[in-house]
């Protein structure tokens, strides 16, 4: 016998509650897509600003990455693991020869799986007390393989565990990340979280009283 409400259903049509929980799946379900179309889609790469920049599209401008005007990088990174009195400002040229330095280390993947994004290589750029880093990967999935720009620009702030990047601007791809309120932070905390810092540095980020990027260059103070 066919029951009261099933006949009511048929003829009635579906109920206040099945209506809204479908519409939010189909909600849910189109913000996932678009957030995985825009996360794919290709930044575009640019060697100067753009001045009429497309709706929509995202640009990458690297940093200078010219080793030969970075001479003095080494000199300064050890000045800092030392743990003594130190005021220094670090270029965008330095940093990067250090960021260099560290991912030619990098001969294997860790772990026992194949990261889905392995990254490739770090890049910086400071501009008018704006730093911004990037990590240049390769996202990879069975056969499919395709180069994946992540860019992040902001500012240091002091915070309960020393200081801190607080990002302005987060993007993943094409994916705005900062227009979600805490999402781009969240993801900032796990990528340091996950990289570990030397002892040596650690212990002089504690003792940090200034870290700051001013105009084109990163000021570090030790006291």
């Amino acid at each position: 016998m066919i029951s009261n409400k099933r006949i009511e259903r048929e003829r009635d049509g579906p109920g206040f509650f099945e209506v809204t929980l479908g519409a939010l799946l189909s909600i849910a379900l189109g913000g996932v897509l678009a957030a995985l179309h825009l996360t794919f889609k290709p930044v575009i790469e640019v060697s100067a600003p753009a001045l009429n920049p497309n709706v929509g599209d995202v640009y990458f401008l690297q940093g200078v990455r010219n080793s030969d005007k970075a001479p003095q990088w080494r000199r300064k990174l050890q000045v800092l693991s030392e743990g003594g009195t130190a005021d220094l400002s670090l270029r965008e040229e330095e940093l990067n020869a250090w960021a260099f330095s560290a991912t030619s280390k990098v001969t294997a993947k860790s772990g026992p799986l194949p990261a889905l994004v392995t990254p490739q290589m770090v890049n910086f750029r400071i501009r008018d007390g704006v730093m911004q880093v990037a990590v240049l990967s390769k996202f990879e999935a069975l056969e499919y393989s395709q180069s994946l720009v992540i860019q992040v620009r902001g500012k240091f702030t002091p915070g309960p565990n020393g200081f801190e990047f607080v990002a302005d601007e987060l993007f993943i791809g094409s994916f705005p990340a900062h227009v979600f309120p805490g999402l781009a932070q969240k993801i900032i905390q796990s990528a340091v979280t996950a990289q570990a810092l030397p002892d040596d540095l650690r212990a002089t980020w504690q003792k940090l009283t200034l870290l700051a990027v001013e105009g084109d260059s990163l000021r570090i103070v030790v006291p």
